[in-house]
């Protein structure tokens, strides 16, 4: 192995990749906070259980370590969801709701591809109307907007109209169902409903089960085919939720996906996907999960939402949307004489310029060739006397300062000559 190496499934972050990384993160802060969310942060690593009492699946996925000092296993965080309902439950005990919180971080998970992954999420815990799952929908929207990305849908399910469903058809704890409608897989259902010699309007029902899936005709349409008190329940919500989207603006965003059924249990209700038809996977999800903070000891409703920043970087890389690393001028100076070139950029900083300046040794031509090759638009060659400086807008274009030279090089800068 050779030192340079790094486990398969992890990933460095280069300068350029860092800065659209922390680009993003930017303007969903941005957005969350006029919303009146909160940032917390969680530790990367806490006792394995915190994840376990949530989802038993979380133990075969982990990293997991041993505690020096308690023995006990740990786990390098494999989900936020049930470090925000931890904080809820003892770090805001005696607070009244709602909660609005956001945090941003990576997440781990020992398994085949990527082993880590960038996330930024918010919740909305304490509020148990429907109208909390319309604003988690609402602020994702806005953030997606406020990144320039336009043509994205949110996908809107509800974990109990699933459940009702499949009760009525009394296919209950078919998990080999659930992936068929979760990948509106056709020829699967076909054969499924072969195997298990289903027939008549069961399997009618069951064929229109898996074409649940559209604008707000959907509903009427699961309305007109289930009738139990869970797959009417789960409608009404839906109803209510598409009203409120409507009156924020957000209606033409939503698509209705009633055969979906997330893999983590602790999902109770609405659940939300989102998608862009330039990516071919999902750029985030989430969902209600009341009874998740309750297992932490206080019992409060909740509903949130995790993006992937690394999915979103790849969105806007492909649509060309990131702006071009800001790196404005870089100073050489002949004589080395620290107090000058500092002054100097110091100036341009103030002003609101990137400013970096040369501190290796060798031949200006060099440093001005090199400049260039890292991107800098602007190099300023301060030369061996005050009246001899020189501003360089490519490696082998430059001119003589006659005026001020702070005045010529901004101009030079934003002109581009």
């Amino acid at each position: 192995m050779r030192f340079t190496e790094i486990p398969k499934g992890f990933k460095t972050y280069l300068p350029e990749e860092a800065e659209r990384k922390e680009f993003i993160e930017e303007k969903l802060k941005k957005v969350a906070s006029l919303w009146g969310y909160e940032p917390i942060i969680p530790p990367e690593i806490e006792f394995l259980k915190t994840f376990k009492v949530v989802y038993n699946g979380f133990e075969e996925i982990s990293f997991k370590l041993v505690d020096r000092d308690t023995g006990k296993l740990l786990a390098v965080r494999p989900d936020f969801t049930p470090q925000v309902a931890r904080i809820v439950a003892s770090s805001f005990k005696d607070e009244e709701p709602p909660f609005r919180f956001y945090y941003s971080g990576k997440v781990f998970r020992d398994r085949e591809g990527e082993r880590e992954s960038c996330q930024f999420g918010i919740e909305l815990i304490g509020v148990p109307d429907v109208e909390a799952d319309a604003e988690v929908i609402a602020v994702v929207a806005n953030m997606l907007k406020e990144l320039g990305l336009k043509s994205f849908q949110i996908d809107i399910g509800h974990s109990e109209f699933v459940i009702g469903a499949l009760s009525e058809l009394e296919l209950e704890g078919e998990e080999s169902l659930l992936s068929v409608l979760k990948h509106k897989d056709i020829s699967g259902l076909d054969l499924f409903i072969e195997e298990k010699g289903i027939e008549g309007e069961r399997a009618e029902k069951l064929r229109i089960l898996l074409e649940l899936y559209g604008r707000e005709e959907v509903l009427s349409r699961a309305e007109e085919t289930f009738s139990g008190k869970k797959t009417r329940r789960a409608i009404a919500e839906l109803r209510e939720v598409l009203k409120i989207l409507e009156s924020y603006g957000f209606a033409d965003r939503v698509i209705f996906d009633l055969t979906e059924k997330r893999e983590l249990d602790y999902y109770t209700g609405i659940t939300y996907e989102v998608f862009h038809p330039l990516y071919g996977f999902s750029l985030g999800s989430g969902g209600r999960y009341d009874g998740l903070p309750a297992k932490f000891g206080r019992d409060v409703p909740a509903t949130g939402i995790a993006l992937s920043i690394d999915a979103l970087q790849e969105l806007l890389e492909k649509k060309s949307l990131f702006r071009r690393m800001k790196r404005d001028f870089y100073i050489v100076d002949v004589r080395k004489e620290l107090h000058r070139a500092y002054k100097l950029a110091k100036e341009l900083r103030k002003k609101g310029f990137t400013a970096a300046r040369d501190i290796v040794r060798r031949d200006w031509r060099e440093s001005v060739r090199i400049a260039f090759g890292k991107g800098f638009k602007v190099v300023i060659l301060l030369g061996e006397g005050e009246e001899e400086s020189f501003i360089f807008t490519s490696p082998d274009r430059s001119f003589k300062v006659k005026g001020t030279l702070i005045d010529e090089a901004v101009k030079a800068l934003e002109s581009g000559v």
